[in-house]
């Protein structure tokens, strides 16, 4: 009960009631009582002073008539005595039951005592069980005591009157209670029932349904609270709203980022990772949670780059190498109340193909100054021979010019290529697409090669099923793919081999060209490679033949902006096979040049 406002309101209320009507009630009963008695006594006193009055006319001589008074006092109401001067008792009431014993007998008791000196004496006290009021009163002749009156009242009827009023206060103060049980309650209600739907209501809302409304029902402070709380109800759910929504974005930018992003706690545990760190780390979010991040990525560095951002308390940047992958790792500690108490973010941008591409360049200009550095030191190095004297002799001079001029076609066919392949990366490169026999283009090239492959004693096949369609394409550029790839074959296949190319339908929309040899063939660990700018299997081989490293490269660049493939097997010493398909003309969108 205590534990409830209503309860605490109703027990609150009956206390105040209780010592209110107490407190009336006593005062009004001393006040009753006093007035009560007061009035006997008066009564008694107005009885004193009228018998005195009238007393005085049995005065004769020197003293009072004892016969004529009391027969005088005989018929007179109530319990009274008269005394003569000698306090000898002269006159009684016939009230009195020991009326006759009493006459004559010399009364002396002290309440009569102070009459006899002229002053008028009163008291309340008890006769066996009754309560009596008493009062002695002077009868005075000439200003000389000639006797006295003395009277007794019971005071029962007084009392019993007081004490039917104490039932009543009882039985007011009983419905009092009631009264103020029902109506505290009642009251408290009031109170307590907006507190008890608005305790509700915030239950519901802290469950996350922000949906709800209490009805004010009054213009008082219960009423007023309660429309604080609908409004401050609506403020919550529009930035809860807000929060979500910011949430939802925040949630779908980092579901969908390209770049990974690792959180920590405080603790330097992971409690975040999404897909694209899941991915570079190669393990499942719920896998990571609770982990350490050097749990994840052991000895990339990780884990000493986050300790040192932790120890200079800054963002730092830093690279980690994972098995397969580069990354570059943004380190930013969280500061809160206390230092790292905001926990860790890194951010995770993946430079692998980056790193690769500038591996690619270094290689690629290395292999470029190499391919000119080695002509431009031969015809250097003729051409100061020549000068020193050798240009004398005609047939020195004519040999090391052929040399100089050999050199000098192998640079320049190395610019043509470089010049090709960049116009191709940048798409500048003009294109004639239009729809080609690609039969006829294969004849015509292996025919173009043919006497390069009748010096090696080669023997070259070509097969062109009659049912393949046209090709769309570039017949310049598709035939400088062919004469790549059929050069390759002639060079890298020993006398007397055999070299099959063949055309082909590639089902109803694209067109295979397939050159194969019998040449020495490519290791496996090189052909992933084997189309890269400047790769060559035998580097120093392909160089004396004349090579530049780029033909495979052009010839797949061609071939794929061709809106073809390019595919190659092969094994050592038994051969190699080159595969391209081309879009097939009643298929394929023309390209624009």
């Amino acid at each position: 009960m205590f534990r409830s406002i209503q309860g605490k309101l109703v027990v609150v209320y009956l206390l105040l009631i209780v010592v209110a009507m107490e407190l009336a009630s006593l005062y009004l009963m001393r006040e009753l009582e006093r007035s009560y008695i007061g009035k006997v006594q008066d009564d008694l006193h107005q009885s004193a002073q009228l018998l005195a009055g009238q007393l005085t006319n049995f005065f004769a001589g020197d003293r009072l008539d004892p016969e004529a008074v009391d027969q005088y006092m005989e018929r007179w109401p109530g319990e009274v005595l008269v005394l003569d001067a000698n306090g000898v008792v002269i006159g009684a009431t016939a009230r009195l039951s020991n009326r006759e014993e009493l006459l004559g007998l010399k009364f002396s008791h002290d309440d009569v005592s102070p009459a006899f000196f002229g002053n008028t004496n009163r008291r309340i006290g008890k006769e066996g069980s009754q309560r009596m009021a008493y009062e002695a009163v002077p009868i005075t002749v000439a200003d000389n005591v000639v006797g006295v009156i003395y009277l007794k009242d019971s005071l029962e009827e007084a009392y019993a009157r007081l004490q039917d009023l104490r039932d009543i206060l009882l039985v007011a103060t009983l419905v009092a209670m009631a009264s103020t049980v029902v109506l505290g309650v009642a009251l408290a209600r009031t109170i307590t029932g907006p507190i008890r739907e608005l305790t509700r209501t915030a239950a519901l809302i802290a469950g996350g349904n922000f949906d709800q409304k209490i009805p004010v029902r009054s213009g008082d402070e219960i009423g007023q609270l309660a429309e604080m709380f609908n409004r401050m109800s609506r403020q919550l759910k529009e930035t809860m709203s807000e929060i979500q929504d910011e949430k939802s974005q925040a949630e779908a930018i980092l579901t969908h980022m390209a770049d990974g992003l690792m959180a920590l706690n405080r603790a330097r545990r992971i409690i975040r990772l999404n897909p694209a760190a899941q991915r570079m780390f190669q393990i499942q979010e719920l896998q990571a949670l609770g982990r350490r991040p050097g749990e994840l990525a052991e000895g990339s560095g990780l884990e000493e780059a986050l300790e040192e951002a932790w120890d200079r308390n800054s963002a730092l940047t830093r690279q980690i190498r994972l098995k397969d992958r580069v990354l570059q790792a943004y380190i930013t500690p969280l500061t809160g109340e206390g230092r790292h108490s905001g926990g860790t973010v890194v951010v995770f941008h993946d430079i692998t193909e980056l790193e690769r591409l500038e591996s690619m360049r270094r290689e690629f200009v290395a292999n470029v100054s190499h391919e000119l550095k080695t002509p431009l030191t031969t015809v250097k190095s003729y051409v100061e021979t020549l000068l020193d004297g050798a240009a004398d002799d005609p047939e020195v001079r004519d040999r090391f010019l052929r040399v100089v001029d050999g050199e000098t076609e192998r640079m320049a066919r190395l610019v043509r290529d470089l010049l090709r392949l960049t116009q191709m990366d940048e798409g500048t490169l003009r294109w004639n697409v239009r729809p080609q026999d690609v039969g006829e283009l294969v004849a015509e090239t292996v025919g173009r090669l043919r006497v390069q492959a009748d010096r090696k004693r080669l023997t070259v096949l070509c097969e062109v099923d009659p049912e393949t369609p046209p090709a769309l394409c570039d017949y310049d550029k598709i035939q400088q793919v062919v004469i790549n790839l059929l050069a390759n074959a002639i060079e890298f296949t020993p006398n007397g081999g055999q070299i099959r190319v063949s055309v082909a339908p590639e089902g109803a929309d694209a067109v295979r060209v397939t050159i194969a040899d019998t040449g020495i063939g490519i290791p496996a660990q090189d052909l992933p490679r084997i189309f890269e700018r400047f790769y060559r299997v035998d580097k120093a081989r392909s160089r004396s033949m004349g090579g530049t490293g780029l033909g495979l490269a052009i010839a797949k660049q061609i071939v794929e902006l061709s809106g073809g493939a390019i595919a190659i097997a092969s094994e050592v010493d038994r051969g190699t096979t080159v595969t391209f398909t081309l879009p097939a003309a009643r298929t394929a969108e023309v390209r624009p040049s």
